[in-house]
């Protein structure tokens, strides 16, 4: 009979230490994830719903996700009690409650997920401390089940960022670029431009799940951005509700040059690859580009494609 293998789990430490807790190439005799991990699955969820006085039932009005919140323990494992120490020691320095204030390049706890299709990410921080128990001293066992309790701000499963691009010379071009969102999440997707005068598609979409295209009142929208030189450097374009929406190069606002005019339309949950008009004009001496990155989240850990 064929013998299947676990998902792998890796934890990438805040300290820059490497932990495979499951699946494949685990050492059992170092630290193993133990029974019963909840909060891995699917992405917390609330939906809110509004009823009149006499009305039967009630009306949606939408959804919220909330921050993830997973508890799990490990099993670490020493072959004598400083081995054990120096590994519980060591599992603890991976962690911690924030990012570090004097760390430029600081990153929180990373929890990877890898099946035989895809791996997937999360960003994690010590949630509170949960009381460590133990019938006998674990020094002397060598052995211990460590208890955790650690929560992903961002709760989305993460997959690595598809980037596809156009570019043309000096002067003014007009071309295609490939936009595509297979999961199933709405994607807020980011423009990167070089300099000149850019216009770009700003669609609204229409259809069934997989089968997706620009459609409805805004189908054909484009928008024209403000001139980018030297001085700016170009652009970045961000549909993330919560992040500044156009900036150039230096970090200043552009929305207060754009018109009156703003981005509409993300994209789509399960949209195939579509082809999406760009242009550009004044486009310097060597040409231009631009860079549509699109966000890859999904609401749990494998599936769903």
């Amino acid at each position: 009979m064929l013998q299947l293998d676990s998902v792998k789990i890796e934890i990438y430490g805040v300290d820059g230490s490497h932990w495979i807790i499951n699946g494949p190439d685990i050492d059992r005799d170092v630290i193993t994830l133990a029974t019963s991990p909840k909060g891995i699955y699917d992405a917390p969820v609330s939906t809110s719903y509004k009823a009149s006085a006499f009305q039967r039932g009630a009306t949606y009005q939408g959804k919220r996700y909330l921050k993830r919140d997973i508890t799990f323990a490990v099993n670490i494992h020493g072959a004598d009690p400083e081995e054990w120490e120096e590994r519980d020691s060591a599992w603890r320095n991976a962690w911690d409650y924030e990012l570090d204030a004097w760390d430029p390049d600081a990153t929180l706890t990373k929890m990877q997920v890898t099946t035989d299709r895809a791996s997937r990410w999360l960003w994690l921080a010590l949630d509170r401390n949960i009381e460590f128990e133990s019938e006998r001293d674990p020094r002397l066992l060598r052995k211990s089940i460590v208890p955790m309790a650690v929560t992903a701000a961002q709760p989305m499963w993460e997959e690595p960022t598809k980037v596809t691009a156009w570019e043309t010379g000096q002067g003014a071009g007009e071309g295609l670029i490939e936009v595509s969102n297979p999961t199933d999440l709405e994607m807020a997707q980011k423009w990167v431009l070089t300099r000149g005068r850019w216009r770009l598609p700003d669609v609204s979409w229409r259809g069934k799940k997989y089968r997706r295209a620009p459609g409805g009142p805004y189908a054909n929208r484009t928008l024209t951005m403000p001139m980018l030189g030297d001085v700016e450097g170009g652009a970045r374009i961000d549909l993330d509700p919560i992040k500044l929406m156009a900036r150039d190069l230096n970090g200043t606002n552009l929305i207060g040059r754009m018109g009156g005019f703003h981005f509409m339309h993300r994209i789509p949950p399960r949209t195939p690859p579509t082809l999406l008009p760009v242009s550009v004009t004044d486009a310097p001496v060597g040409g231009a580009r631009v860079e549509l990155h699109q966000p890859r989240l999904w609401t749990r850990a494998w599936g769903l494609r």
